[in-house]
């Protein structure tokens, strides 16, 4: 893309016109070091503003094209919300503008900047959130229909509010109650919502419109279920998950709940 490759290459251009404002037209007469380190100094305070235009065209490229999502079905042939979508998507590209063009989203993984560009982006998050430590392919991608409680940890995991049947792109909410856990490649589906200090172990899927009690864990895919007690013990459904042993849960669960 254009755009994305003009951003990539928009510090060193930069630095080097204010670099040559610097030295003037008498290059020679100055030493090869104190050339690298000027244009370096330039280069470090060029990749903030940068970084901020790259933001603004983020955040105000989805507003602009998308605007607030609501609930809803939008089928490929009536609406334009897809093109539109697809069009933002097109943008993403201009993220990629740090050296090896990895994704500036990629340096605040785990972070509160992190929570902050979401929530930029209309997702509801709450406080001491802990976001993609280990990254995650895809991130929220509807952010707005998504809604994070305190507390909770979502790591490389998939919180996914669109579904394609045949042509009809349907989007809905997603919740994510307090202090949850969704381990490394778990996949929470539109609809579905996780009730207080519930888990999603590795591997799990949560389908539509499903429901995680409170201090219920799920693993598998799709998921099969336990319960984690007041003694800590975990506690099989009869009859839920055939075939899978039951084990106490008592330092798991604490690791797994790791804003406590």
């Amino acid at each position: 893309m254009a755009l994305a490759a003009v951003v990539a290459r928009l510090p060193l251009v930069l630095a080097l016109i204010l670099a040559n404002n610097h030295f003037g037209n008498d290059w020679l007469s100055y030493s090869a070091s104190q050339l690298i380190f000027g244009i370096t100094v330039y280069m470090l305070c060029m990749y903030p503003l940068v970084l901020v235009l790259v933001l603004t065209i983020d955040i105000g490229s989805k507003w602009m094209l998308i605007g607030q999502r609501v609930p809803g079905s939008h089928s490929w042939d009536t609406s334009s919300y897809s093109q539109r979508w697809q069009l933002y998507l097109s943008l993403a590209p201009v993220r990629a503008f740090a050296s090896g063009e990895h994704d500036f989203l990629g340096f605040f993984l785990g972070s509160q900047f992190l929570v902050w560009y979401y929530r930029a982006l209309g997702a509801k998050i709450g406080r001491n959130v802990c976001l993609y430590p280990n990254g995650a392919d895809p991130m929220m991608t509807e952010p707005e229909l998504v809604t994070i409680r305190d507390g909770a940890c979502i790591d490389d995991a998939s919180l996914i509010a669109h579904l394609n049947t045949q042509g009809v792109f349907t989007i809905n909410r997603l919740e994510v109650g307090e202090r949850c856990v969704m381990r490394t490649f778990s996949r929470l589906q539109q609809s579905a919502v996780m009730e207080p200090r519930s888990v999603l172990l590795e591997h799990t899927l949560v389908l539509p419109a499903d429901t995680v009690k409170t201090n219920e864990w799920r693993q598998g895919w799709p998921a099969g279920q336990g319960f984690v007690e007041e003694d800590e013990v975990d506690a099989w459904d009869d009859g839920e998950s055939p075939g899978l042993d039951s084990r106490k849960m008592a330092a798991e669960t604490r690791a797994l709940l790791c804003c406590a």
